[in-house]
């Protein structure tokens, strides 16, 4: 075991010495040659310290760039396997992750875990070392931004192979302070999960006492806003609801304001809605490879560009599409604008900018989805649901003619407004902060205040169906309904989606399941990969895995 823990050592510590010493970042993207850096001058030179900091920001996992079997990056969303999406893919871990139909040897994205904790043993190094740069204003801002990013590293370990307990077992992830050396003890057990969340909040509360606002750092780097926004979502998830309302109004009404148009708010780089994102910029920062990346993969196959088609990807379900209201703020169901033969009309209008439907103009062309249009082709990749994913997409560009460079935004202002308008209601009911925080998310989307006197019951409803809205596919539905404990609920049965027939100029819409899942209930926390469990055997598996 020795041998094998060894051997592990060594190639992070090879892997680490490529990233110091191949090069100094002028910026988060990009990197100029420095020969004359070595082990000895790295944390006492400025420049050296600095990229070492920069490489911890270019490796974090995002839904763009993921690892995926060693050969894809950002290969589907984690909304995919949620109600709200299905992967037009079927050659992926799409159905494993769907149905819990897979074993802790072969976990869907297993590449995770290693690559979180090898970010944490770079984040402590940076902590260990950066007390020797002389310069204290640079120093005491790595320090925040390394703090940060230990944090958020584990915030994300957390939310996946975490989960709250009520019970003494220890039901968190292993807590790793310190760059280990072969003289430490490699068995590691998991901390409880209130631990870890301390633990978090701890790293987030130096970084925000370290870290410079908006506006005094460049955009990409973590910021004392960035610190209090990720500490409001950790307490959220932990339940601490006072304590998270307070974390977020720390944020609301500062250095951020909503961006004005829904549609092109992921488009738009350091807008005044992003509080913290992973940037991309082509050619030497991109999702996959050249010409390549989420607006391919995110394509249909009946779209082509100079060298293929499509992939498939993400796309939306017909379960996700009635939970848009109609422009009045009635649901589909209780709204007198609703018509079935005209199904989408009159929906709020984030549907448009979120979901491509028959009749759609998607990248140049109208969409043609009821059987024999020009978007159903037999192919695997064809959409099942009916409908295709329209947010992040670069649509002025021809598929495989651009290296796919949208930023991938981690937190922004909304969320942080849903965050305090959830807490604050856990809290203490729903006082008039919480209508002013859904309400002005609402505005921007151009629908009605929602309507006064409800009870806390009915305003948690309200702000589920808000944040599933909002954010859709930015992966946070995925962590929403197993926190919530509502997948067991939404996700044991059918999914629906939409066939469509025409005859002459009229089309019949007819809902129909188009696939079974299943949800055991293991699958609300993700097993550890048995290959990281044998090389440290103190961290249990949990919830049955």
């Amino acid at each position: 075991m020795k041998k094998i823990l060894y051997k592990i050592l060594q190639l992070v510590c090879t892997l680490t010495s490529i990233t110091l010493f191949s090069g100094c970042e002028s910026d988060i993207l990009n990197q100029v040659p420095k020969d004359s850096l070595t082990g000895e001058t790295v944390w006492t030179d400025p420049q050296g310290a600095i990229q070492f900091v920069n490489a911890i920001y270019g490796q974090m996992p995002s839904g763009f760039d993921r690892n995926y079997q060693g050969w894809a990056k950002g290969l589907y969303l984690l909304d995919g396997v949620t109600d709200d999406g299905d992967v037009g893919m079927p050659w992926t871990h799409s159905n494993e992750l769907q149905t819990g139909n897979f074993l802790p040897s072969n976990v869907p994205w297993g590449e995770t875990w290693g690559d979180y904790y090898s970010l944490v043993r770079k984040a402590n190094m940076a902590l260990e070392n950066l007390v020797s740069l002389k310069d204290e204003a640079l120093r005491n801002r790595l320090m925040g931004e390394a703090y940060f990013l230990r944090g958020f590293i584990y915030h994300e370990l957390l939310r996946l192979y975490g989960m709250p307990s009520t019970g003494s077992e220890p039901t968190g992830v292993p807590l790793i302070n310190k760059s280990l050396t072969l003289n430490d003890n490699f068995q590691i057990p998991r901390a409880k999960y209130d631990e870890v969340v301390d633990f978090i909040i701890a790293d987030l509360d130096k970084a925000a006492s370290l870290l410079p606002k908006k506006g005094a750092i460049e955009a990409g780097r973590a910021t004392s806003g960035a610190a209090n926004a990720l500490k409001s979502r950790v307490l959220l998830y932990a339940s601490r609801w006072q304590a998270s309302a307070d974390a977020a109004n720390k944020v609301i009404n500062t250095d951020y304001t909503l961006f004005s148009d829904y549609r092109t708010l992921f488009l738009t780089k350091n807008n005044s809605e992003i509080i913290f994102a992973k940037k991309f910029q082509a050619p030497d920062k991109v999702h996959f490879g050249v010409n390549n990346g989420f607006d391919v993969v995110n394509s249909p196959p009946s779209i082509r560009g100079g060298s293929d088609a499509g992939w498939g990807g993400n796309v939306p379900t017909q379960n996700f599409v009635d939970s848009y209201d109609m422009i009045d703020g009635k649901s589909q169901a209780t709204s007198p604008l609703y018509k079935p033969s005209e199904p989408w009309a009159n929906l709020d209008p984030r549907f448009e900018a979120t979901v491509v439907h028959n009749g759609s103009t998607f990248r140049g062309r109208v969409i043609e989805l009821f059987a024999g249009g020009a978007d159903v082709t037999g192919r695997a990749e064809d959409t099942k649901t009916g409908y295709i994913l329209r947010k992040f997409h670069e649509e002025q560009y021809v598929l495989y003619t651009k290296s796919s460079d949208q930023d991938w935004i981690f937190i922004r202002y909304a969320e942080v407004l849903l965050n305090y308008a959830e807490a604050k209601n856990e809290a203490s009911g729903p006082d008039a902060t919480v209508y002013s925080a859904i309400n002005a998310i609402r505005k921007r989307a151009g629908m009605p205040d929602l309507e006064t006197g409800l009870s806390k019951d009915q305003m948690r409803a309200k702000i589920r169906n808000e944040r599933r809205i909002e954010l859709a596919f930015e992966e946070h539905r995925f962590f929403d309904i197993r926190r919530w404990k509502t997948a067991e609920s939404l996700l044991n049965g059918p999914l629906y989606g939409v066939k469509m027939t025409k005859s002459g100029n009229t089309i019949t819409y007819t809902r129909y399941a188009f696939e079974n899942r299943g949800f055991p209930s293991k699958l609300y926390v993700l097993p550890i990969p048995q290959s990281e469990v044998d090389k440290n055997p103190a961290a249990k598996q949990i919830a049955g895995w």
